[in-house]
């Protein structure tokens, strides 16, 4: 899908273990916005959760114009999208978890957005440089903060699937926001952890190293598939003002996190 500013490319799997795909996502090219959400609670409320989030974001952002279009709505989506889980969950689920995780990419005024809570991951790909741009709510993430655990170890901890924010599960959710300004030629990836589960950062830079970021999307979900996509996966690529749609990536480096202003509403 092509807009004024940028060229996305989504693509989804249950995988090969799961039964149901309970990952959703949405293009909303009009807006220069776009959305991967990973749901969690058992069978069918994961499914649910993860639809109600893009879905309640949709209808927010498709009200106004591009122009008229900020941050604080996105926020606000997610916040009223919060809400209306746990009344689900209260209603029909006698309270047991319908949540998920969510990632958003925003660009506006040549500066990108990206809005997250949970594990879903927001990459960017700059001058063959990979960044993971967000930073997992989860358990292992802050161990290795604390110290008590290396990046290494972290990979097979016992805890690596436990989160500690997602939209849906308490009263009220965090949005964390990220903002930086943006390049021609920029490469964003937004993805649920059954990507990342499957594949590391090395992996992710060679498939993004193909010409276009459509044979990039498929090459990142053969891959996934033939490590046993344990987990659903859905990645989302953009690419910001594609000057040339056949310039191909000479070569990907891991770059280190990303020192980009973090600010929450």
């Amino acid at each position: 899908m092509i807009s004024n500013l940028s060229t996305s490319y989504a693509i989804t799997h249950r995988g090969a273990v799961r039964q149901l795909n309970e990952d959703a996502h949405v293009e909303i090219n009009s807006h220069n916005l776009w959305v991967v959400a990973d749901g969690m609670g058992g069978h069918e409320a994961g499914e649910v959760a993860s639809q109600l989030v893009v879905d309640v974001i949709r209808t927010t952002v498709e009200k106004l114009r591009l122009e008229d279009l900020t941050v604080s709505h996105i926020v606000s989506a997610i916040e009223d999208a919060n809400k209306q889980l746990t009344q689900y969950s209260a209603e029909y689920l006698s309270n047991k978890t319908a949540g998920s995780t969510v990632t958003a990419l925003f660009v506006k005024n040549e500066r990108y957005y990206i809005l997250w809570a949970g594990d879903s991951r927001a990459y960017l790909l700059r001058n063959g440089k990979l960044t993971q741009v967000s930073r997992d709510h989860s358990q292992v993430n802050d161990l290795i903060d604390e110290g008590m655990i290396s990046v290494e170890e972290a990979k097979s901890h016992p805890l690596s699937n436990v989160i500690t924010r997602a939209v849906g599960v308490m009263d009220e959710v965090k949005v964390d926001v990220i903002e930086g300004e943006i390049n021609k030629g920029d490469i964003f990836l937004l993805c649920s952890d059954g990507l990342t589960g499957e594949l590391s950062d090395e992996d992710i830079c060679l498939s993004l190293e193909p010409s276009s970021i459509i044979d990039s999307g498929m090459a990142l979900m053969h891959s996934s598939l033939v490590r046993g996509a344990k987990d659903n996966v859905t990645c989302i690529l953009v690419k910001y003002d594609d000057v040339d749609a056949n310039q191909s990536i000479q070569s990907c480096n891991i770059q280190d996190e990303a020192t980009i202003p973090l600010f929450t509403k």
